[in-house]
């Protein structure tokens, strides 16, 4: 047997044993995809109409309504909201020394984690339809290898394997490409609303430490 021979078995071995993993991931990936439109959708509903978003300038309104030390409680307001100002009025408590940077980090880190929550996105995006091409490429050599020893059996039968997972991971990465532009759009509307809220309280922290010493 020749080199050539050798070598070309060899990375047929190696393709064929790829395709079961492949198939896997492709099930895996469409499972979990249908997981994350799950939660989007969730999410999109309290958007829109179960507490939902409003006008930053109404949040605001509440600063000069209502108790600081209250806000967190006011409902009506965007669930990633009511946790940031949680966390915020605890950094708050504190005390003032380091204050400034306490908060600053704070802020810093609760952006990266609205950002990084794209990454699984992101991932499927590129993933989806990678996989998708290995599905078609790899049953491709077997179809063949099947359609010139006249096996229509194997022909069909790895014939429909390529177009499924082409179908599949094609879906994959659309249906991610979509959810990461929509939830990119919310997460950097999000940040502008907390960088907002967070100078807002900065400037107005004198109030906030008269309304710290009433309640102690």
């Amino acid at each position: 047997m020749s080199t050539f021979n050798v070598l070309q078995n060899t990375l047929s071995l190696i393709s064929s044993a790829m395709l079961y993993p492949v198939m896997i991931l492709l099930i895996i990936f469409f499972i979990w995809m249908i997981i994350i439109v799950g939660g989007f959708v969730s999410e999109y509903a309290e958007r829109r109409g179960l507490g939902g978003r409003r006008d930053p300038k109404e949040f605001v309104g509440y600063f000069t309504e209502s108790s600081p030390l209250q806000i967190q409680k006011i409902q009506g307001m965007p669930r990633y909201f009511r946790v940031y100002v949680d966390e915020l009025v605890n950094e708050l408590r504190m005390g003032d020394h380091g204050k400034e940077i306490r908060v600053e980090y704070l802020l810093q880190s609760k952006e990266q984690e609205m950002t990084r929550s794209l990454d699984k996105l992101r991932l499927m995006i590129r993933a989806g339809p990678t996989l998708g091409l290995m599905g078609t490429i790899i049953p491709m050599g077997p179809a063949l290898s099947a359609l010139s020893h006249g096996d229509l059996e194997k022909l069909s039968s790895n014939i429909i394997i390529a177009f499924t997972t082409t179908v599949v991971g094609l879906a994959i990465g659309i249906v991610a490409y979509f959810l990461s532009m929509m939830k990119n759009r919310w997460i950097h509307e999000d940040i502008k609303n907390l960088e907002y809220f967070t100078e807002y309280i900065m400037k107005d922290k004198e109030s906030f430490a008269s309304e710290e010493r009433r309640q102690g």
